[in-house]
C-alpha cells in the first residue's frame, strides 16, 4: 500500500488547525514561521496569509514523504471557559513539559501551534506512532484534565521553503476529528509501515468518511489503553455499572486534592464489594480529573451506564460535599446529595453516597446487604493523607519516588495502627522491591511483605486487596501455592469487582499451569480499569500467562506493550528475554538481558532462582531460568 497521495491543486490558506470546524478546507498550505495563537475550538485562527500568485513558487516546491501529526485537546472552549487562566497553565505545562520534549526526542519537527492544535512531522512513521502513544500514556498519568486525540498520516507533501502544501493536511486533520477521546487513529498508509512492529496493536477503526474529502478513508485505532483488548465472555449477563469520577476542589487547597481523591477511592472500594454492580477503578476515573464532564461520551469511553460526580469544598473545619447519580446514556440526573460537615464527619458522608446510589440502582438490595459492603473506616485523617499520597508515588517504579511511597505508609500505618490498607499496600512495596531487584536482603523483605499482608487480613478480613497481595507473595516469594489461591479465591470473592485481585490472581494461576483461567483473570483485570496508572503491569501479567501457555507471539506483543508504557519494570523484561529465546531471536534476548542489566546490575540466576518467579512445576522454572542464561544472563 502506497503512502496517501496529498493532491497540491488547491493552493488556498489553511483557515485553521482540527477542531475548529468552520466549514471550509483545513490546512492545504501550513506555514513553520506562523506564530502561536489562542484560539479555541471554535474559533478560526489563520495561520498564514494567501501567498501571491507566482511561478516562481510553483517551480520551486519539492514533493517529501512525510508522516503528518495532529493534536487536538478535547473540550478545550469548555474548560477555557470555566477556568480560563488554570485551563491556560494546564495546557502550556503539557506542552512545553511533555509534547515539545516528547517531539524533540522522536525525532518530530514542530510545524506550527494554534490555541489547543499542534502540527508536527516525522520522517519515519514508526517514529510519529511511538511519539503518539508515549503522548497519551504520560499524558494519562500526569492526570491533568486534558485529554487529547492524534491523528497521523504518512503522505507526500508539496514544501516551498518552509511552507507545507497537500490535501493529506486535510485527511490527517479531518480524521482527527473524529478520533476518540485520549486515542489516537491513523491512516492505512501509516498502518503498512508499522504492522511488523509486536510493540504496537492496532484495531479497524474505518473505512471512513471525511468532511470534503472524495472518498472513504481505511483508518485504523492504536491502542493506547486497556478499552478493546477483552470482551466479556458471550452469554455472561451484564450487570449495572457505575464509575465514580474524580470529585472537583472548589477551594484550590492542593490537601484537598487528596481528600476528593480519598472520597472517590472509598465509594469505590465499597460499591465494589457489591457483586450486583460492576465498578470501575479509581486509577481508570483519574484519567478524566479536572476536566468537564459529558456523560454520555465518559459512559461510552468507560462503557458504564452510571456515573457519580460530585464536588468538595472546605472552609476551615467545615466541608461540604456535593454529589450527583447521573444515568451516562441519557445524561440524566437520577439523584443526588448535598451535605455541609464537621471533617470528622467525612465518612458517614461516603457511607451515605455508597446507600443511595444503591438504593436507586439495585432496589432490590436490603438495607442489611448495603450496609455489609461499608468499609472499615480509618479513624486519622493524617494517615489516610499519606497512604493516598504513597498511592501516587508507588506506581512509577522511579526509585526515589518509589523509596518515598515506603515513607507515607510507614507514617500511615503510625498514624492509624488499625487501618488496613496501607499495610496491605505496604506489602506490595516489599514485594516489587524484591521483584525488581532492589532488595539489599530479599530473604527479609519478602518475610515483611508477608507479615505486613497478614496483619491487615487480622485487622480486616473481607480487604480484598490484603487477600490477594497475600497469595501473591505466598506464590511468588515463597512457592506456597495452596496457600496463595486460597487467598487469591477469597479475594475475588469479597470483591469481584477488584482489578488488583484479579491481576494478581493472574499469575498465581499461571504458576499452577491454569493457563486459561490465568489468561482470563488478566482480561478481566484489565476491563475494569482500562485507564488504569499501573497499565504496564496489566499488559505485563497478560504477556507472563501468555508466555506461560506457550503463546510465545502473543506474548511479545502483551510484553513490548507493557515496556512501553514503563520500561522500567524488569519482571517485564525477564519474561520478554526467554520469550525471545523460545522464537528463536537470540539477539533480541541479548537485548532485552542487556536492558535488565542496567536496571538490576547485580543480577544473576543463583540469586533469582532462590528469591522470585517459582512455578508448581520445577520443570517449567528450571526451563524458564535455562532460557535466561541462553538469553545472557549471568550465571
Amino acid at each position: 500500500m502506497s503512502p496517501q497521495s496529498c493532491s497540491a491543486k488547491n493552493f488556498i490558506p489553511a483557515p485553521s488547525l482540527p477542531g475548529k470546524g468552520n466549514g471550509d478546507d483545513y490546512a492545504v498550505l501550513v506555514s513553520a514561521n506562523s506564530s502561536p495563537t489562542t484560539g479555541t475550538d471554535d474559533t478560526p485562527v489563520a495561520l498564514t496569509s494567501p501567498p501571491e500568485p507566482d511561478r516562481r513558487t510553483q517551480t520551486s516546491a519539492a514533493r517529501q514523504l512525510l508522516c503528518l501529526a495532529i493534536v487536538d485537546v478535547v473540550g478545550f472552549s469548555a474548560m477555557m471557559r470555566a477556568d480560563e487562566e488554570g485551563t491556560f497553565h494546564r495546557w502550556t505545562g503539557l506542552r512545553e513539559e511533555l509534547i515539545l520534549p516528547l517531539l524533540a526526542s522522536h525525532g518530530g519537527v514542530l510545524v506550527n501551534t494554534t490555541g489547543d492544535g499542534i502540527f508536527a512531522t516525522f520522517t519515519n512513521p514508526v517514529d510519529g506512532v511511538q511519539w503518539s502513544r508515549e503522548l497519551q500514556s504520560k499524558a494519562r498519568q500526569r492526570r491533568q484534565g486534558l485529554s487529547m486525540r492524534v491523528s497521523l498520516n504518512y503522505c507526500t507533501v508539496l514544501r516551498d521553503g518552509k511552507d507545507l502544501l497537500g490535501d493529506g493536511i486535510n485527511v490527517a486533520a479531518r480524521l482527527q476529528e473524529l478520533t476518540p477521546t485520549g486515542g489516537v487513529v491513523l491512516t492505512q498508509s501509516v498502518q503498512e509501515e508499522i504492522k511488523d512492529h509486536a510493540e504496537f496493536e492496532t484495531r479497524p477503526f474505518g473505512p471512513v468518511t471525511l468532511r470534503n474529502i472524495d472518498g472513504d478513508v481505511m483508518a485504523f485505532e492504536l491502542m493506547t489503553d486497556g478499552r478493546h483488548h477483552s470482551e466479556p465472555a458471550p452469554g455472561i449477563t451484564k450487570l449495572p455499572s457505575i464509575a465514580v469520577m474524580p470529585f472537583v476542589n472548589l477551594g484550590g487547597q492542593e490537601k484537598d486534592d487528596y481528600l476528593g481523591a480519598g472520597i472517590v477511592e472509598d465509594i469505590v472500594v465499597s460499591l465494589s464489594s457489591h457483586e450486583d454492580l460492576t465498578v470501575i477503578s479509581r486509577s481508570s476515573t483519574l484519567a478524566f480529573a479536572r476536566q468537564p464532564i459529558d456523560p454520555k461520551a465518559v459512559g461510552e469511553v468507560l462503557d458504564v451506564r452510571y456515573l457519580i460526580t460530585g464536588t468538595i469544598r472546605r472552609s476551615n473545619d467545615r466541608i461540604r460535599i456535593s454529589a450527583q447519580l447521573l444515568d451516562a446514556g441519557a445524561g440524566q440526573q437520577l439523584t443526588s446529595l448535598r451535605r455541609d460537615f464537621e471533617v470528622k464527619d467525612i465518612f458517614a458522608v461516603q457511607d451515605e453516597i455508597v446507600e443511595t446510589t444503591l438504593t436507586h440502582l439495585l432496589p432490590g438490595v436490603h438495607s442489611a446487604e448495603r450496609r455489609r459492603v461499608f468499609r472499615k473506616w480509618p479513624s486519622s485523617l493524617s494517615g489516610y493523607d499519606n497512604y493516598l499520597k504513597a498511592l501516587d508515588l508507588i506506581g512509577s517504579l522511579q526509585r526515589i519516588q518509589f523509596e518515598s511511597a515506603l515513607s507515607h505508609l510507614n507514617q500511615a500505618i503510625k498514624a492509624d495502627p488499625g487501618f488496613s490498607l496501607p499495610l496491605a499496600w505496604a506489602a506490595r512495596w516489599y514485594s516489587l522491591n524484591v521483584g525488581q531487584g532492589w532488595s539489599k536482603d530479599p530473604q527479609d523483605d519478602s518475610a515483611k511483605a508477608a507479615e505486613l499482608a497478614m496483619r491487615a487480613i487480622r485487622i480486616d478480613e473481607n480487604n480484598a486487596l490484603a487477600q490477594a497481595t497475600y497469595g501473591h507473595v505466598r506464590s511468588y516469594l515463597f512457592g506456597d501455592f495452596e496457600t496463595a489461591i486460597t487467598h487469591m479465591e477469597h479475594a475475588t470473592e469479597i470483591n469481584p469487582n477488584s482489578s488488583t485481585a484479579w491481576l494478581l490472581s493472574s499469575v498465581t494461576l499461571s504458576s499452577l499451569g491454569r493457563h486459561e483461567e490465568a489468561i482470563a483473570a488478566a482480561e478481566r483485570s484489565l476491563r475494569l480499569s482500562p485507564f488504569d496508572q499501573w497499565l504496564f503491569i496489566h499488559y505485563a501479567f497478560l504477556g507472563i500467562a501468555n508466555y506461560d501457555a506457550g503463546n510465545y507471539e502473543r506474548a511479545l506483543i502483551w510484553l513490548s506493550r507493557g515496556l512501553a508504557e514503563n520500561p522500567r519494570y524488569t519482571s517485564a523484561l525477564r519474561t520478554l528475554a526467554v520469550t525471545q529465546i523460545a522464537l528463536g531471536n537470540g539477539e533480541k534476548a541479548n537485548e532485552a538481558i542487556a536492558q535488565l542489566l542496567e536496571l538490576e546490575p547485580n543480577f544473576n540466576l543463583s540469586a533469582y532462582g532462590r528469591t522470585r518467579r517459582l512455578y508448581s512445576n520445577p520443570a517449567q522454572a528450571d526451563l524458564f531460568r535455562d532460557r535466561l542464561r541462553q538469553a545472557g544472563a549471568p550465571q
